[in-house]
């Protein structure tokens, strides 16, 4: 028996040895899912786990590696149509001006014209045609269906459209007027420098709209504890409270720097933006943003983004994020520093991926498009660089931060080669 045991042992380890040797190690190749682009039926059909996953929680949010790629468009297009039709989901919220999404619903379930509209509400950056198949879709699913989807802003750029927002939501409210118009000039002023700074010649008194924009922010702040307080519908107080909040962000900067406050982050705001606007029901949002800002954490020392991080607290376990990323091809892009309604945007080339870069190393799986879940594909928790692609021309080393994407993202697609979204005809 003494001989016999540890022969037994040895051929045991033998075996356990032999049958490690021929078992793959599951970290050793990334699990990724091919999906084929070239429709929205093949699309879906290739990406159906990945949406089933997306329709079970109560805000998906879709990324954008770039502000200008065709394909993130399309791609986000397909999914939403899919989380709609087959999950019950009602609102599509733009990384785009609040009160501006309010004037654009009214106008896109009505009868006028679509280029119009786009121009008028959107930012450059949503002007081309891939959004103009969106609406078109949601204009007319809105004409056969009692639960109509909603365009939401999230964001805060320009004032005077919170005017016009303001002002409808509060017609024949006589009470209010007088605080009304003591808003327009602050919130003219300010989109007027906003837009100035887009050009090279134009001298701006800064000093002057400092100190108008913090007035702007201590009357909206008044303006809205009388609305609040007043005898007015709930509903009614409700859609002025939701304005006034944007109007106060848009404010807030010089109000914050002139009192020496700590002023809260703009993903912070879009965050409770979301919150503020999904309040009192149950409905369900998909967010099309900028990859930083739907990310779980921030990028460059947390100085850009997280509003993703901020969405999951305030709903714990209702939160997923796809990322999006692409390598060589082209994207749209402005030269202006500041986003709004006039940028002229055109096509620039991406330029070569960082050699030691999540996107390098994605190429190497030579597909043309898949998608993956982090956690599994990163499983050792690795930390490379990856591009955040402004609605600037520059996709250059300086656009790429060190990151581990299982902490950004609950999935990331990729599309290997893109285009620059077309503009508007």
């Amino acid at each position: 028996m003494k001989t016999i045991l540890p022969l037994l042992i040895a051929m045991l380890c033998l075996s356990l040895n032999s049958r490690a040797q021929k078992t793959p190690d599951q970290n050793s190749t990334p699990v990724i899912h091919q999906v084929n682009i070239s429709s929205q039926k093949k699309f879906v059909n290739d990406a159906k786990a990945l949406i089933g996953l997306m329709g079970k929680k109560r805000i998906v949010a879709l990324g954008e590696g770039t502000h200008g790629t065709a394909e993130f468009y399309k791609l986000r297009y397909w999914i939403t149509r899919e989380l709609i039709e087959k999950h019950g989901f009602t609102h599509i919220a733009l990384e785009n001006d609040l009160s501006d999404g309010l004037l654009l619903n009214q106008e896109l379930n009505g009868k006028a014209d679509l280029n119009s509209i786009m121009k008028k509400r959107l930012l450059s950056i949503w002007q081309n045609e891939e959004t103009k198949e969106l609406l078109t879709w949601v204009r007319n699913y809105n004409q056969t269906h009692k639960k109509r989807v909603s365009i939401d802003g999230i964001d805060y750029v320009y004032l005077n459209s919170d005017i016009e927002a303001l002002r409808k939501v509060l017609t024949g409210e006589a009470a209010f007027s007088a605080g009304i118009e003591q808003l327009q000039a602050p919130a003219s002023l300010q989109d007027e420098v906003w837009e100035a700074m887009n050009k090279k010649d134009v001298k701006v008194d800064f000093p002057a709209m400092y100190k108008s924009s913090y007035k702007g922010y201590l009357v909206a702040d008044s303006l809205d504890q009388r609305i609040n307080a007043s005898n007015l519908s709930a509903e009614i107080k409700s859609a002025s409270h939701l304005i006034m909040m944007n109007i106060k962000q848009g404010f807030s900067p010089f109000y914050h720097y002139i009192t020496k406050t700590n002023e809260p982050s703009r993903d912070v705001n879009m965050a409770g933006n979301v919150a503020e606007i999904l309040k009192n029901s149950n409905d369900k949002m998909v967010i099309w943003a900028h990859n930083a800002h739907v990310a779980k954490t921030g990028v460059f020392n947390n100085t850009v983004g997280g509003m993703g991080g901020e969405i999951a607290k305030l709903f714990p376990g209702q939160y997923f994020v796809m990322g999006t990323g692409t390598a060589t091809g082209t994207f749209a892009a402005t030269e202006q520093s500041r986003d709004s309604y006039t940028n002229p945007m055109k096509a620039y080339p991406l330029e070569k991926t960082v050699a030691d870069s999540w996107e390098t190393q994605f190429l190497t799986n030579s597909k043309p498009a898949f998608y993956f879940f982090p956690t599994q594909y990163n499983s050792k928790n690795e930390v490379k660089p990856i591009r955040f692609i402004g609605y600037g021309p520059k996709s250059d080393p300086s656009t790429n931060e060190k990151t581990n994407i299982s902490q950004h993202f609950d999935a990331f697609l990729f599309v290997s080669n893109s285009n620059a979204a077309s503009p508007l005809k």
